[in-house]
């Protein structure tokens, strides 16, 4: 018989320190800096951005074609992060849009399955203003990471972001959450 106990909260020096990593991470992602976001991650990141699940008449039921938005690895975000960060290789962002980033609600608990990992969700709200749209677009989501300790600062080995809205209003997901 095993028993399962409760991941343990992180103390707030620690908690402090996440927090600035978040809010370094959304300062990085709003001035479209990918080469020093992408060096924020663990060699063996995985980075799945999905869609909601809505709820009919007590019933679950998925909105979506079943497959994440976005499934990536080091690999894939490699050259996701390459193209993004090139206005020569991507007509999405040619002029670049103009975002802003707001991380809040920032849970943290220690993993019970890794040493020196930490879980942590989020709330996370993009606001962006394209040169071609006379509309602002605002995307939220809701994120769950694990993070791992290193040395002084952290590495984002998992994101899993679920977007807030089930029909996806901008003309592109040219950008990370």
């Amino acid at each position: 018989m095993t028993t399962e106990t409760a991941p343990r909260a992180v103390e707030d020096a620690l908690y402090r320190r996440l927090c600035d990593f978040y809010y370094d991470e959304a300062d990085l992602l709003s001035q479209r800096q990918y080469v020093k976001w992408f060096a924020l991650l663990a060699e063996d990141i995985h980075y799945r951005v999905g869609f909601p699940e809505f709820y009919e008449h007590g019933t679950r039921r998925q909105i979506g074609i079943g497959n994440p938005y976005f499934d990536d690895n080091h690999v894939s975000l490699k050259v996701r992060t390459n193209l993004l960060g090139n206005p020569t290789t991507t007509t999405a962002e040619n002029p670049p849009s103009i975002y802003n980033y707001f991380v809040t609600n920032i849970r943290a608990r220690w993993a019970t399955d890794e040493a020196d990992a930490i879980d942590v969700e989020s709330r996370l709200l993009i606001y962006r203003v394209r040169a071609s749209e006379p509309v602002p677009y605002i995307l939220g989501a809701r994120r769950k990471d694990r993070l791992r300790v290193d040395g002084e600062g952290f590495r984002l080995a998992r994101r899993d972001a679920m977007i807030d809205q089930s029909i996806i209003q901008s003309p592109n997901l040219s950008f990370l959450l």
